[in-house]
């Protein structure tokens, strides 16, 4: 059996594995931003190996199936912003960040076609389709260096189950993105690179899809895990409860406290109910006075991370009350110290000595 026919086995693979995760989308209850990016960034590297596959017979099909691999790494930077910090990360301007490499993309695969079958001279848009790869390559190169770092961002602060979660995902793709840039086009002949580098893509997409499907997975798990009943006061019902836990969760884990213009609102609107009953449910199971005090236990008890964590130590106070979700320092202070029973700054000068230890 020759290599090529080997590699056709590998991208059949492929194939197999971005669809199977795609399909495996529906799996999750309820569907959540992150898990919609995954299904149309597995669509698109499926369309990534029937390109390959397709391309050998020099049929047309292959530069059709080429337009649907727009959505691969401006996609997987999205994936990771709502992996690791919330959906609620994701703002118009990150989409349309992503649909402009995907719209560059497009064009440069449409150029592609239309002079496939005689429709356009190459010669005549030589102009534009070299521009617009090398506008594709500079865009590309930074989507791929800002997904990356989501992972990394945050990395000390986070828990230990989110710490190797965060580690897996930077390390693999790490890994793929460097073997296939770096390695094949510095450390490789021509000659090696194309036998080479087909395999370190199909290998790395392989193992980035296998990795984020695991991720999701277990984020899945741990939100189910953490959805375990409350002792519910006589005035609260069953959704009552279901929407105390679905507000922990936006605090715990999507950390909504950070955003220092969060009001009751934010959270009734992202919850889709009234905002009547979030601040009940909020003051029945929380023993709050009101909803910004819920929300500020959150912001200090981040806070008293970031005073003790010795990467944070050249932080100002003020530095850490913008991280924590407080719109200036005279807040922060206030509700600190009323938590506490004393400032932020003489709780580092109390704290710090014995971390050290």
């Amino acid at each position: 059996m020759t290599a090529a026919m080997w590699l056709s086995y590998a991208y059949y693979l492929l194939l197999f594995t971005a669809l199977s995760v795609m399909l495996a989308q529906v799996y999750f209850k309820p569907v959540r931003t992150e898990h919609i990016l995954t299904a149309i960034f597995c669509g698109s590297l499926a369309m990534v190996a029937l390109q390959v596959l397709t391309t050998a017979s020099g049929s047309t099909a292959a530069y059709v199936f080429a337009l649907g691999t727009c959505a691969t790494c401006n996609v997987i930077w999205l994936i990771a912003r709502a992996l690791f910090r919330g959906a609620n990360a994701l703002s118009a301007k990150h989409y349309l960040l992503a649909a402009s490499i995907a719209g560059l993309v497009i064009v440069n695969r449409s150029a592609e076609l239309l002079i496939s079958v005689e429709w356009l001279n190459s010669r005549e848009i030589a102009w534009l389709t070299g521009s617009v790869s090398e506008i594709t390559r500079l865009l590309s190169s930074t989507i791929l260096a800002l997904a990356f770092w989501e992972p990394l961002r945050g990395f000390s602060t986070a828990g230990n189950t989110a710490k190797r979660q965060r580690f897996l995902f930077a390390s693999i793709f790490f890994v793929g993105v460097f073997s296939c840039t770096v390695i094949t086009e510095g450390l490789l002949t021509e000659a090696a690179r194309q036998q080479i580098r087909p395999w370190l893509v199909v290998i790395s997409a392989l193992a980035i899809v296998i990795t984020t499907f695991i991720i999701l997975l277990a984020q899945h798990k741990q939100r189910q895990n953490n959805a375990q009943p409350v002792k519910r006061p006589a005035s609260l019902s069953e959704d009552d409860l279901l929407l105390a836990r679905q507000i922990e969760h936006l605090m715990e884990y999507e950390k909504l406290y950070l955003n220092h213009e969060l009001k009751t609102i934010d959270i009734a609107n992202a919850l889709n109910v009234s905002e009547y009953k979030v601040g009940r449910v909020i003051r029945s199971l929380s023993n709050a006075a009101n909803v910004n005090q819920f929300i500020n236990r959150y912001r200090i008890a981040h806070a008293k991370q970031l005073l003790t964590a010795q990467e944070c130590q050249h932080w100002t106070i003020l530095v850490i009350s913008l991280e924590c979700g407080f719109a200036s320092l005279a807040p922060f202070n206030r509700a600190f110290k009323a938590s506490e029973g004393c400032t932020p700054n003489q709780y580092r000068q109390q704290k710090i000595p014995q971390a050290q230890v």
